[in-house]
Parts: structure tokens; C-alpha cells; sequence
């Protein structure tokens, strides 16, 4: 981070940016500060990635789709290449061929890597494709990339259908528009993408859950990571437990205690966060500055300099919201480490009240929080009766973190197993991991030499 000592909240700006007027203002967000790709309402919400995939393949191999796939006139190129057809119905008979091999659902199989480049996608779903490509990805993949997307074919049939795709336009994506918060993850992130693309029927099969399961583990955490404001730990994951598909649970077990339930009145402050984050950035720093990097630079300026700055920007901020009646709102000053800086958390409070009080902001609040709500009750949660939404993992998905995990490894100690699951955000009480072993043993994955964790192995799924 700049070691820059003229930190100024830039009040002018932040009155523009929020449309300060005589009958209120506008809440912003992901201008100066890019946290999450969410919007205020949910008419664009995207909780199914079947698009995102396409998007994120082309961006990481620098192309661009002019247009949706279009069947037929694929067909048509590929016969085209195949010089003279014996009889009058050969070209039509080659063509159903193809698209029986080739063709279903209106789409292309994925037979190559390359094809899931024309898989078509919404905005939305780029939107959140450029999110994950700034906050996961790394240069150092490229070469993978390449290496694996543009290989030669061996197979002359696959070869001949590959010429036939209508071409891609090369399209150089800069990596970095959103600010990544949490680079353990994104550490974890690189390591098991290399892993994947390097196992094409892997990638294939895959890629959609292994950027939704990533997508995920960045979101939750940050739900975690932001509420703990500049005494965050940016190192490791904090323990978030999953429940597994086919096993009961009960209010009793920590998988229920410290999982959704533990998160879910958090995901309500995101867009507080996010709001928060938006104004401290109207600065003179260029850099994008999170809770941790504002608290490193507050240690080295003036306490009064920024209170006062902070304390300034509340009072005009409490100003154009008078439907808010404030006489009720109630702070207590936090202790903190860093002197001053509780001033940010009074800044936040003040923000999360007034979302919290107001009948019209209140309903912006929750559409924010439910790009990740709405996301995590249709990939990653269950409904089981009477204890609602629990944070949910299937057998395929346990079987995928295995190959992960293991990665090239021919076995992993099991104890060493569990703790590969929680680097990438998967915790799991007792009772889960006795059943995700019962699974292994049914798939005849565990060797045991005793019955210590210590001395039973997982055998490789690949």
C-alpha cells in the first residue's frame, strides 16, 4: 500500500458522487472502491452460472463472441469443408451426423476445451465473470491457458469441426478492475485452476461448479472478513461448517450453529460495507484502500486530522436523510487498537442504521444482499424443515474437492485431506466427516493402515 501521509476525505466529491440535493441523495457504490458486482435491485440478479462459464473462458483466453451460436450455419461450414458427397442426400445425412455428435440443446457438446468459449452470456453474467477474473485470477495462468486452449487436435473429425466454429475476435482483458480482499483465496484460487485446466476432461466437466464453489468461498468470507474491520486476519479462512446432502442435522450441531445461521444477518451489511468503502476512497490515494489498509495509514497520520474529516462527513450525511430520526440513533464509542479509528465504525453504524430505519433504502439494502441470498439458496444450501436454509455440500461436490485436493498426488493422508477442505473455506463438525468417510469406504478410496486419521489414506479419484 502507498505510504502517503495527506490522507483527505475528499467531502466534495462524495457529495457529487451521492447526488447530495435538497431532497436527499443516492446511495453509490463501485467507483472508487470496487467490492462486489452487485447492484440495488434484483432484475438482473445472477445465481446461475451457465452463462458466467462462457464469459470467463473467453476472457481469460483474450477473446470475444460476436453473437450468439449459430446451429445451422455451423452445419453449413462444416459440410462445406468436405469436398464432393456421393448421392444427393449425403450432405444432409453428414449433416445430421454432426449434429447428433455435435449439437444439443441448440448449443455445442463440449468435446474441446475451446468450445466453452461459445457458450453465450448475458451482461449480468459478465458482470460477474470480470469480478472473478479480477479478484482470482493471475498472469502467471496465462501460460496455461494458452498452453491448453490453443494445443493441436488429434482426432480428424473433432479437427475438421473445430476449423468449422466461426472465429473468435482476440480481445486483451487487464486484469483488476475489482479490488481482491481476501488474497488467500485467491492464493488457493490459482493453485487449484492450474490443477483443473491441466485435466481437460476435469475443466470441462467442472469449470461451472469450480467458479461457483469459488465464488462462494470469496463471498462468504468477505461477509466474515469485513465485519471484523481492521482487526481482520487476511491470512487464513475463518471457519464457516457445511452440512452434507444426504445426512440429518439437528440445532444441535456445530455444522448448524456455524454455518448460514452464522453469516446470514451479516450478508444484511454488505451494502453498508460496500457504501462505506465508496466514501473513505474519495481521496488522493489512487490505490483502492480496504478496512486493514486504512487502518496501516491512519497509524502514521494525525488522529484529529481524520476524526475530524469522518465526524464532518457524518453530520452532512445525517443531514440529507430526514426521514431518519436520529435523536434515536445510539453509538458507543469502539475501542480500538488504532487510535481514532473508531470514527469508521461510527461512520458505518450510522450508514447501517439509516438502511435499517428507512422504508424505501431499506428495500435497496436487501436487494443488494440478495445477489448473494438468492445465489447461496439455489448452489449451496438446503431447506430442512423447521431449521430453514443450511449450508449445503453434495457427494459430487466432496468428489470434485477430493480430485482437487489430492490434486496430482497418488493418496493424501485423510487428517491432511480435511485440512486441504478448510484452506478452500470447507469445514466440517464430527458427524460430516464421518460420513464423508463412510463415503470414501463406498467408493473403495480409503486405505486404512489403522484406524487413526493419521495412518488412512484417500486414494486419488482421477
Amino acid at each position: 500500500m502507498c505510504k502517503a501521509i495527506n490522507y483527505s476525505i475528499d467531502l466534495e466529491g462524495i457529495k457529487e458522487t451521492f447526488k447530495f440535493t435538497d431532497k436527499g441523495l443516492t446511495h453509490k457504490q463501485g467507483g472508487k472502491y470496487k467490492l462486489l458486482p452487485y447492484v440495488a435491485n434484483e432484475k438482473t440478479l445472477v445465481s446461475d452460472f451457465s452463462g458466467v462459464i462462457g464469459s470467463f473462458s473467453r476472457i481469460i483466453s483474450d477473446k470475444k463472441l460476436n453473437g450468439d451460436f449459430e446451429v445451422e450455419s455451423f452445419l453449413e461450414e462444416v459440410s462445406d469443408q468436405i469436398g464432393e458427397y456421393e448421392g444427393d442426400n449425403s450432405r444432409e445425412t453428414f449433416k445430421d451426423i454432426i449434429r447428433s455428435m455435435f449439437i444439443d440443446n441448440n448449443g455445442l457438446v463440449d468435446f474441446d476445451i475451446r468450445t466453452i468459449n461459445y457458450i453465450s452470456s448475458t451482461t449480468s453474467d459478465d458482470k460477474i465473470s470480470t469480478f472473478l477474473y479480477s479478484i482470482l485470477f493471475d498472469e502467471s495462468i496465462k501460460e496455461d491457458v494458452s498452453k491448453y486452449y490453443d494445443r493441436e487436435v488429434e482426432n480428424i473429425l473433432y479437427k475438421l469441426v473445430i476449423k468449422a466454429l466461426p472465429e473468435l475476435k482476440d480481445e486483451k482483458n487487464k486484469i483488476g478492475e475489482y479490488k481482491c480482499y481476501l488474497p488467500f483465496v485467491k492464493e488457493q484460487f490459482v493453485k487449484d485452476f492450474k490443477f483443473i485446466i491441466s485435466k481437460e476432461d476435469l475443466y470441462k466437466d467442472s469449470l461451472k461448479r469450480f467458479l461457483e464453489y469459488y465464488y462462494m468461498f470469496y463471498v462468504s468470507q468477505l461477509v466474515m472478513k469485513l465485519d471484523e474491520f481492521e482487526n481482520v486476519d487476511l491470512t487464513k479462512p475463518n471457519k464457516l461448517y457445511y452440512t452434507l446432502d444426504w445426512e440429518r442435522t439437528s440445532k444441535t450441531r456445530t455444522a448448524y450453529q456455524f454455518g448460514w445461521e452464522k453469516i446470514k444477518n451479516s450478508t444484511a451489511s454488505l451494502f453498508s460495507h460496500a457504501v462505506v468503502l465508496e466514501m473513505l476512497n474519495h481521496n488522493e490515494i489512487e490505490e483502492q484502500l480496504g478496512y486493514k489498509d486504512l487502518a496501516e495509514l491512519f497509524k502514521i497520520i494525525s488522529e484529529d486530522t481524520f476524526t475530524d474529516q469522518i465526524e464532518e462527513l457524518i453530520e452532512a450525511y445525517k443531514r440529507q436523510l430526514q426521514d431518519i430520526k436520529w435523536e434515536n440513533f445510539r453509538y458507543v464509542d469502539k475501542e480500538t487498537e488504532i487510535k481514532g479509528f473508531s470514527s469508521v465504525h461510527k461512520l458505518f453504524n450510522v450508514v447501517r442504521y439509516q438502511f435499517e430505519n428507512s422504508s424505501s433504502r431499506s428495500r435497496a439494502n436487501e436487494a443488494y444482499r440478495n445477489w448473494f441470498v438468492r445465489f447461496v439458496q439455489k448452489n449451496f444450501a438446503k431447506r430442512r424443515g423447521q431449521l430453514g436454509y443450511n449450508l449445503n455440500i453434495t457427494e459430487d461436490d466432496i468428489i470434485l474437492m477430493t480430485k482437487i485436493c489430492i490434486n496430482n498426488n497418488e493418496k493424501l493422508k485423510l487428517n491432511d485431506l480435511f485440512e486441504e477442505f478448510e484452506l478452500r473455506g470447507l469445514f466440517f463438525d464430527r458427524d460430516s466427516k464421518l460420513k464423508i468417510i463412510q463415503l470414501y469406504e463406498k467408493l473403495n478410496l480409503l486405505e486404512k493402515k489403522s484406524d487413526s486419521g493419521d495412518a488412512q489414506y484417500v486414494k486419488s479419484v482421477l
